[in-house]
């Protein structure tokens, strides 16, 4: 068990990472814990102004992911 919500059972992003050096005497952990689904949807909307400008602007083709709309800082 997470521990998600119960009124977000049907939207959340619960992730858990373990990291461990190959002689295992090192290991590191982090989480991150997304209730609802409304930042997706706000990202998802933040990645197609990035795309519609980058299309207006006749940019050079290429593939782009969230770091790229992440870091041009035009964030909504």
């Amino acid at each position: 068990m997470v521990g998600v919500p119960e009124e977000h059972l049907s939207g959340h992003a619960f992730h858990m990472y373990h990291l461990t050096s190959p002689d295992q005497t090192v290991s590191f952990e982090f989480q991150h814990n997304v209730c609802g689904r409304s930042i997706n949807a706000e990202g998802t909307v933040d990645a197609v102004i990035f795309l519609a400008k980058k299309v207006h602007l006749k940019a050079d083709k290429q593939i782009y992911d969230m770091r790229d709309v992440l870091r041009e800082g035009n964030m909504r």
